[in-house]
């Protein structure tokens, strides 16, 4: 652990216990995510009764939270309880001042969300898994039913989405019946099928009350305006406004440009990098050097993981928790429908040991040109050493209930960025081919990034972001058209990562100046990775404390 954490004030106890039960009812979902499986057959309540009742829940977790006497906690209940203020902020920001869940829901996309989780994670039998799932489906037409009264103010693009969504689930659920067939009982596969096919039956109900209730008039907004986006970053406390987020995508995307031209013109040879159709040969001459089988794929990942694990603790770049490790492992065949290509299934934060998986699914046509060699070793830095699976599993052994809900998207894409530039400013990974492939992967999060600000802030139309992406990316329109959609769904998401990675370094260079000698890489690494994926402004806030607790040990000692 990073420190001995203090969790000693009944109130905040009981605070957090309420908190958690309640929450964990409410999200049974959630639930299962964090690894509480006793709420694994449910699908949490919907509607907009649901959506009043947790509105008043968080009201009333506000005010506990904030009520709790400051000055009688201790240093990890302070953190927790600032976090969990803004927590609640943030959803009430959602939900009351906004409304948003007027705009309707992805309701078929959640049902297949809460059964892939239950499916994909090897926590238990899969026979004790499957039951599981079909608890839930049971749920599903009451689920449905329930759910129509949140579409008031449906915008038509996202109307679409959720049909398309309800019109696909079946398909999932056959995926699933195909899949688990010769692994379960002939008993419990019948009862599958059974509440399979009246959840189909529901599904059908619903995709066709959507097409002729709610697609013929819906017609609403679903950017949040100038003014909407800025409260959005008001809420998120970030201490950035929209020009100062931009300047950080238009510079990065000049920057990452500007690379890819200069090793363009390195790896041919040749005067200029921006010469036509250069760094489209450099494309192909990184897709063609890759493993020559799928077995040497999977040997290439292990080995890529591998030396970014030693890296991380050679170079004391960060301390790596006991009992952790990253497997790889071949998606097993019931599985491949579902992961196309490759998916990383993190440990739950109770399990020992920290042990995560990484899937890679074998081609159909045995073509292995999907991982080169480059994209390897950036999946190893970004998804598994120092980046996503070092960062949860050392946050999983911090004992506070609480970090577990007041994660920061910001945080977690923050420092997978983060570290994806800071190993190669310690010399790891250098090659021109490796930091081309980076390189590119900064164009697409920067123009991404420049698409969301201005498609939310109603800049740009639809059409205009998806021809920016095209043009900034070279990636084909239909790609383009899917993340655009995508992107209306989630504002302010897709600046996350470099967002994120600005702050660190900002908070970073703040806490040099004001350690001076004692402060390190390792020290300020440490505390992101254990303190859990706080919120920008609850971490600037209490990191000097953290450290000044942790220096002071450690000259004590």
């Amino acid at each position: 652990m990073f420190y001995q954490a203090d969790y000693s004030h009944p109130g905040f106890k009981n605070v957090s216990d309420l908190f958690y039960r309640e929450f964990a009812n409410r999200n049974p979902v959630t639930a299962s995510w964090m690894g509480d499986h006793q709420y694994d057959g449910l699908l949490p309540e919907i509607g907009a009764d649901a959506v009043e009742r947790d509105i008043a829940f968080l009201h009333d977790m506000r005010h506990n939270f904030s009520s709790l006497p400051e000055n009688e906690l201790s240093l990890d209940e302070r953190i927790d309880r600032e976090a969990m203020v803004q927590f609640t902020d943030q959803q009430l920001f959602w939900e009351e001042e906004l409304n948003r869940w007027q705009l309707g829901r992805d309701l078929a996309m959640n049902i297949g969300d809460s059964i892939f989780l239950l499916f994909i994670r090897d926590y238990a039998p899969l026979a004790d898994r499957v039951r599981s799932i079909i608890s839930r489906l049971r749920s599903v037409p009451v689920f449905l039913i329930s759910g129509k009264t949140l579409f008031q103010r449906v915008p038509a693009l996202w109307g679409e989405i959720y049909l398309e969504s309800a019109r696909n689930l079946p398909g999932f659920l056959d995926t699933i019946e195909n899949s688990i067939g010769k692994h379960i009982l002939p008993t419990l596969l019948s009862e599958y099928k059974a509440v399979a096919i009246e959840a189909k039956r529901a599904l059908a109900e619903f995709a066709n009350w959507l097409k002729h209730a709610i697609l013929p008039k819906a017609e609403h907004e679903w950017s949040l305006g100038p003014n909407g986006f800025q409260a959005l970053l008001s809420i998120k406390r970030l201490g950035l406004n929209q020009n100062e987020i931009l300047d950080i995508g238009n510079i990065t995307m000049q920057s990452a440009s500007e690379k890819l031209e200069n090793l363009s013109c390195l790896i041919l040879g040749i005067d200029t990098g921006s010469a036509t159709g250069a760094q489209a040969e450099v494309q192909k001459r990184i897709r063609n050097h890759m493993p020559k089988s799928f077995e040497l794929s999977l040997d290439s990942f292990r080995e890529a993981l591998n030396r970014s694990r030693n890296f991380v603790e050679t170079s004391g770049f960060a301390t790596i928790p006991e009992h952790e490790e990253l497997e790889v492992l071949e998606t097993p065949d019931f599985m491949t429908h579902l992961i196309p290509f490759s998916a990383y299934i993190g440990p739950e934060k109770t399990s020992a040991p920290q042990k995560g998986t990484y899937l890679l699914t074998r081609s159909s046509t045995e073509d292995s040109s999907r991982y080169s060699f480059a994209d390897i070793i950036n999946c190893a830095i970004h998804e598994g050493y120092p980046g996503h699976h070092l960062q949860l599993a050392s946050q999983n052994l911090h004992p506070g209930k609480m970090r577990s809900f007041c994660e920061s998207i910001e945080l977690i894409e923050g420092w997978a960025s983060y570290c994806q530039n800071r190993v190669r400013e310690m010399g790891f990974e250098t090659s021109p081919e490796s930091l081309f492939a980076h390189a590119n992967e900064e164009v697409f999060n920067a123009a991404r990034m420049i698409t969301d600000i201005n498609l939310q802030t109603r800049t740009w139309n639809f059409n205009e972001a998806v021809n920016f992406l095209m043009e900034q990316t070279k990636i084909d329109r239909n790609s383009a058209l899917a993340e655009i959609k995508r992107q209306t769904q989630s504002p302010g998401c897709q600046m996350t990562g470099l967002v994120g990675e600005h702050l660190l370094r900002q908070i970073k260079q703040e806490l040099q100046l004001q350690f001076k000698n004692d402060f390190s890489d390792r020290a300020f690494h440490d505390l992101v990775l254990y303190q859990g994926s706080l919120p920008f402004a609850t971490a600037r806030h209490f990191y000097p404390e953290l450290l000044k607790t942790k220096f002071k040990e450690k000259n004590k000692g």
